[in-house]
């Protein structure tokens, strides 16, 4: 009997989110693959803004004039209210990212308007009618996709990583990466906040080396809603 429970609550969490948040994601860059959209990559930044390293982020955007897209915690974006109006001043997309980096993989209907709600209203303050938003780990449950479809949010996951919150990542090794795993459509994840020992400044160097290379290769860099 007692088999019978586990592998019952088993099959509930499953569906409630861990097959949601893995399926679409994987989805998503399926068809992103099968599209076929030339030699462009999109650029998204998570877990900010991050003070300086996000100073240091968008001067070297700038210096390739480059437009990226910013997926912030709402919590940081209100630390760093003049990062934001530079993001947008600059032409970068605006998403959310939650309004603490928590994980909704096993929160509730309350949580997940909730974290949604507040994450839309501070950006709002701030100037920003956000269109995206991308979940903390990649993890959410049955009631985001309900939420988002009300707030009418548009999801986005990503193609590649380079796991540049790491400590034991380089400036090297995250450019290898990111060198060995694009692909024309690819949406790339990085981050300009949190990580582990200063990771968002090993983020901005190893792009200071990738971006070059990227664009001798023959790519060119869009924000993730120029397509639409």
């Amino acid at each position: 009997m007692m088999w019978i429970l586990a592998a019952a609550a088993l099959l509930i969490v499953l569906c409630y989110s861990v097959v949601p948040s893995f399926s679409l994601r994987y989805l998503q860059t399926s068809k992103r693959k099968k599209a076929g959209r030339g030699k462009v990559l999109y650029l998204t930044f998570d877990d900010g803004p991050g003070g300086k390293d996000t100073e240091a982020l968008l001067d070297l955007l700038d210096e390739y004039g480059i437009n990226a897209s910013f997926f912030t915690v709402a919590g940081f974006a209100e630390q760093y209210p003049e990062l934001i109006v530079r993001m947008r001043g600059e032409g970068h997309l605006i998403g959310i990212h939650s309004v603490h980096h928590d994980n909704a993989l096993f929160r509730g209907n309350k949580f997940t308007y909730s974290d949604l709600a507040e994450s839309m209203f501070t950006l709002k303050k701030l100037g920003c009618d956000v269109a995206y938003y991308r979940p903390p780990w990649g993890h959410l449950n049955l009631f985001t996709l309900g939420w988002i479809r009300r707030l009418n949010l548009r999801l986005l996951f990503w193609d590649v990583m380079a796991h540049d919150w790491s400590d034991k990542e380089t400036p090297d090794t995250i450019c290898t990466k990111l060198m060995h795993r694009v692909f024309p459509g690819a949406v790339i994840c990085l981050h300009d906040g949190r990580g582990e020992a200063g990771a968002p400044a090993r983020t901005v160097e190893a792009l200071r080396m990738a971006i070059p290379m990227l664009l001798e290769k023959g790519y060119r860099f869009k924000r993730v809603d120029d397509d639409e």
